[in-house]
């Protein structure tokens, strides 16, 4: 399981940072436009864009991650960031959103 760096979901862009079980940094950013989701650079590795979906996807996809029991008002990033958490890798975590949006 992925430990949670930084979260904050208190301002006009939502982000948090996770440091996956491999070692993978990646970083979650939330704006009017949709969703970010970045490989954070690490030595010998450079920043990379893993997926952006527009706010529409966001909410199919944390629609697909809240069963009918959830409460909807809990907050896309807290979502988003308890899913990407449990992720293994960099790489799980760009399949995972491609998969989510298709």
């Amino acid at each position: 399981m992925g430990l949670i760096v930084s979260y904050d979901d208190n301002f006009a862009t939502p982000y948090s940072e996770i440091e996956l079980a491999n070692g993978d940094h990646i970083l979650l950013t939330l704006d009017r436009h949709g969703l970010t989701v970045k490989s954070l650079a690490r030595p010998g590795t450079a920043e990379r864009l893993l997926f952006t979906g527009d706010p529409e996807t966001v909410a199919k996809i944390c629609t697909g991650l809240l069963d009918e029991k959830d409460d909807s008002k809990i907050p896309p990033l807290r979502v988003l960031v308890s899913v990407t958490s449990q992720l293994p890798s960099a790489a799980a975590v760009a399949d995972a959103f491609r998969a989510a949006a298709g």
